[in-house]
């Protein structure tokens, strides 16, 4: 079976996205929450400003970073910041791997996914440089792309109203496989998650209005993950069984 370069980006990017969606813990084991770090709050306080600014709920804000990035900025070799914020090197060629996803909400510029730094850079009237490397700028971004997809929505709309902005903001040109990407992001608002390093805001989310009966049946289910395109695959089994509903 011969697979596609974009394909096979889709099937990493869904592997490792619900891989680790799927790994982490709702909340923690003792019932205790954690101090958030220095930088975590600092990132909240951004999160808020952005939601207040564009007028789109903060815990959408939250859950994407988190599922991108768990909160930690990507930036391209050279232009990392020594401000004692978490950060993370990037190499801006591939090299037929996964183009690279940038700062902390995960904007991207390339064939595959399409040119959300550079739209985000333009909506809030900075350069994609600023974007880049200054959390705020990238959160903020973020906001206005969210905003824009989400034709005069407010934060006030039920969550289920943004999936579709959700699903145009992961660059992802296939529904189906958008879908997996958007169901993870509200999922994680619904579970709620939490450590040192990110807080997000349990809220609940009507999961059976978003995709109907049936495809919340598949979304949630056990799956086999394939790596292809490789000499070694490897195969794992996340678990995505979503909490019951209350």
């Amino acid at each position: 079976m011969k697979f596609t370069m974009k394909a096979r980006l889709l099937a990493a990017l869904c592997a490792a996205l619900g891989a680790g969606l799927a790994a982490a813990p709702a909340a923690f084991a003792d019932g205790q929450a954690r101090q958030l770090t220095a930088s975590a709050k600092l990132y909240k306080q951004y999160f808020q400003e952005a939601s207040k600014e564009f007028d789109v709920p903060v815990e959408l804000l939250e859950s994407i970073a988190y599922a991108e990035t768990r909160w930690v900025s990507h930036v391209p070799k050279g232009q990392l910041k020594k401000n004692g914020e978490p950060q993370i090197e990037i190499d801006p060629d591939p090299h037929h791997g996964m183009p690279p996803s940038y700062g902390i909400m995960g904007l991207r510029n390339d064939t595959y996914f399409g040119t959300s730094l550079t739209q985000g850079a333009a909506l809030i009237r900075v350069s994609p440089d600023v974007v880049i490397t200054d959390v705020r700028s990238n959160i903020r971004a973020a906001a206005a792309l969210l905003a824009q997809y989400g034709a005069r929505k407010t934060k006030n709309f039920p969550l289920e109203d943004w999936e579709g902005a959700v699903a145009r903001y992961s660059g992802i040109p296939q529904p189906e496989v958008a879908q997996i990407y958007t169901y993870e992001i509200l999922t994680a608002i619904r579970q709620g998650r939490e450590s040192a390093d990110y807080k997000i805001k349990q809220r609940h989310v009507e999961m059976e209005k978003v995709y109907g009966k049936e495809k919340l049946k598949k979304l949630s289910a056990r799956r086999i993950t394939i790596e292809t395109g490789v000499p070694d695959p490897k195969i794992s089994a996340p678990d995505f069984v979503d909490a019951p509903s209350k």
